[in-house]
């Protein structure tokens, strides 16, 4: 197979665009193997649970979490992409802290504020999962919160930047993230 590397649309910035600053304060998270996708390049047309699999969530406050990537360039191989999750954590319970020590290996999806159009769910360690890079917690720093860092592992970077999730329109696509909670 070969490897495409020519632009293929233009690239037009405009006021119906205009980009907007954070997440919504729910993450829906995926362990290994509990979802299964429909994916065509980076669009992720449909999400089942797998099983009697559920997703977790993380909830929270603003700019409680955030998402993101960076490009692994490199000389010899097409351009991957490193996946990021961070995470504040209000862990109180001896299972809060234990359930977040041996958290690792999933996939998230998060929403992104603005318009609730396609492109406002992304998804994040969708084929090689995340992996934790950072745990920290300090009693006299940033309140006593507990700060996590999640990656891809080096040499097991993504193929695209994200992946949206996108099934219809926004009403359906919550509602098919909703589900599979329970």
């Amino acid at each position: 197979m070969a490897c495409t590397t020519a632009i293929t649309a233009d690239i037009i910035n405009d006021c119906t665009k205009r980009p907007v600053k954070g997440l919504k304060a729910k993450a829906w998270v995926f362990n290994k193997g509990v979802a299964t996708l429909t994916i065509t390049d980076n669009l992720i047309s449909d999400l089942v649970k797998a099983g009697a699999g559920t997703s977790f969530t993380f909830e929270g406050f603003k700019d409680f979490m955030n998402a993101g990537y960076e490009a692994v360039v490199t000389d010899n191989l097409p351009t991957g992409y490193k996946h990021k999750f961070m995470l504040d954590a209000f862990l109180a319970t001896a299972a809060e802290k234990k359930n977040i020590d041996i958290a690792d290996n999933f996939m998230v999806v998060v929403e992104r504020n603005g318009s609730q159009t396609e492109g406002c769910f992304l998804a994040y360690g969708v084929n090689n999962g995340l992996w934790k890079t950072a745990q920290s917690k300090t009693a006299n720093e940033n309140n006593g919160v507990t700060k996590l860092e999640y990656q891809t592992r080096a040499g097991e970077e993504e193929q695209f930047s994200e992946y949206v999730l996108w099934k219809t329109n926004y009403a359906t696509t919550l509602a098919l993230l909703t589900a599979t909670e329970s």
